[in-house]
């Protein structure tokens, strides 16, 4: 099973769901999962599971990934052959989709989707005006922001916090578990940011590293840290970090406007690109294609 991107995709931001990395986590958590390539187009990440009366189903999340210059017959092509019966599909790719003999089931989300600098500055220069004063007041706030590599034993406080919020506002996330094998199977990139006054903490975040992307999976803030505007100076020490790791997009989740639309806000407003997804795929066997 191939667990490294193809060589023309080395450089390519790969989302989170796509990446090695989430490869070697799923497969810590005794998954069946792995990357595989499709006849040089590109690859992608499937998940096989075991389905009462279907045999064994295999799921790909926010792929294939394809390589640059190959046609929409020559993607579709390469995905009839990958054999897959659930697609959450990336940007862009309908048509393939379609050609592959595949049908919609679910409507596209779309993610927030911000690019990094490693200079403050140029960084507040893409928010928002009432998001880059927020974030100002934040980092003048005199709070102490730090990185450091998730550890279980000592940032479980987090993870407690993420699912009390979780609890409250009636959301669900990737299981933490996740983020932990994540953290276990890449060794330091798994990071954990966190603002405190005075030594409490006031607000965290988590963020992890996949080549040159990195996805922020757990925010949390408490009443103090959203006085202080904790958050607003989190992302932006936290891009100044990443960008200096080398990544240079930050995915900051999917866009829900209309159950979460503050959350919505605070990511547009650091100046996200909304992008548009490919929606929910189904083929099943003895579909036509």
């Amino acid at each position: 099973m191939l667990m490294r991107p193809a060589t023309d995709l080395i450089d390519h931001p790969l989302p989170l769901q796509q990446s090695p990395g989430f490869a070697q986590a799923l497969t810590l958590l005794g998954r069946d999962a792995g990357i595989e390539p499709l006849q040089g187009c590109g690859q992608v990440l499937v998940v096989r599971r075991a389905v009462r009366g279907l045999g064994h189903m295999r799921f790909a999340s926010r792929g294939p990934v394809f390589s640059p210059d190959f046609s929409i017959c020559d993607r579709a092509t390469a995905l009839r052959v990958a054999r897959l019966h659930l697609v959450n599909a990336g940007p862009g790719d309908a048509e393939v989709m379609r050609q592959a003999g595949f049908v919609q089931i679910m409507s596209p989300a779309s993610a927030a989707i911000l690019q990094l600098d490693a200079d403050p500055d140029a960084q507040l220069e893409r928010a928002f005006g009432k998001w880059r004063n927020a974030a100002r007041q934040g980092m003048a706030a005199g709070l102490r922001l730090r990185q450091r590599i998730l550890c279980p034993s000592r940032d479980g406080w987090i993870l407690d916090a993420d699912l009390a919020q979780q609890r409250a506002k009636r959301f669900r996330a990737l299981p933490h578990a996740l983020s932990l094998a994540y953290a276990q199977a890449n060794a330091g990139d798994a990071l954990i940011m966190t603002a405190s006054e005075g030594g409490t903490p006031v607000a965290a975040m988590l963020f992890l590293r996949h080549g040159t992307m990195a996805t922020y999976q757990i925010g949390w803030s408490g009443p103090r840290g959203r006085v202080l505007r904790a958050h607003h100076a989190l992302l932006i020490d936290a891009a100044r970090r990443l960008a200096a790791m080398g990544v240079a997009q930050l995915d900051l989740g999917t866009l829900d406007t209309q159950n979460a639309p503050g959350l919505a806000r605070f990511k547009l407003g650091s100046g996200a690109t909304a992008q548009l997804l490919g929606g929910t795929w189904a083929r099943l066997p003895g579909w036509r294609g």
